[in-house]
């Protein structure tokens, strides 16, 4: 009996001691920007959090509204977007992997990078994690995209003209190479 006890207490500590790792995935500003639909600098004029069965049930979701640009294509953009989890102690639904407090308060000025997630109810705009929603500063009179350091499409500090300059040139970049496949596809 002694034995079992032990083997089943020993077997519990192995199971508390298995690594977690989270889900975040290093990527370039390519990388990113070719699993997702847009990239909006603006400014987040609303934010709410909700419930939602969605991926599994009784989660939180976090939704912004941002108003701005499309650094895609210079088009004027008023969308939401959604990043699971909530900074509201309320919800008591966090995860570490969601865009931080800082990153995403009302009045903030932002550039998010996300995607039309067809199977989240209603088609949502979806801010995979932290990599994709970046806060912008003013620093020196200049507007600033705090980078995230090593892993992160912007891994330092840069001016918010020179993030307008990558992502354009990214944008086309990806639509050439497309464009390419498609031709040789054919």
């Amino acid at each position: 009996m002694r034995a079992l006890n032990f083997a089943t207490a020993a077997l519990g500590l192995a199971l508390v001691a298995v690594p977690v790792v989270a889900a975040v995935k290093a990527m370039t500003l390519k990388e990113l920007m070719e699993v997702t639909t847009d990239t909006v600098h603006g400014r987040i004029t609303a934010k709410e959090s909700f419930r939602s069965d969605y991926p599994s049930p009784d989660v939180y979701w976090t939704r912004l509204t941002l108003q701005g640009e499309s650094l895609r294509t210079g088009e004027p953009v008023t969308t939401q977007v959604i990043f699971l989890g909530s900074h509201d102690p309320n919800d008591g639904y966090g995860t570490s992997e969601m865009p931080t407090l800082q990153d995403t308060r009302v009045g903030q000025e932002a550039v998010a990078f996300f995607f039309r997630d067809k199977q989240v109810p209603g088609e949502a705009n979806v801010v995979f994690d932290l990599s994709g929603m970046y806060r912008v500063e003013t620093v020196f009179g200049q507007p600033i995209v705090i980078g995230k350091g090593e892993g992160a499409a912007f891994t330092e500090n840069i001016r918010l003209a020179d993030v307008r300059i990558a992502v354009r040139a990214t944008h086309q970049q990806i639509l050439a190479e497309r464009a390419a496949a498609e031709s040789q596809a054919k």
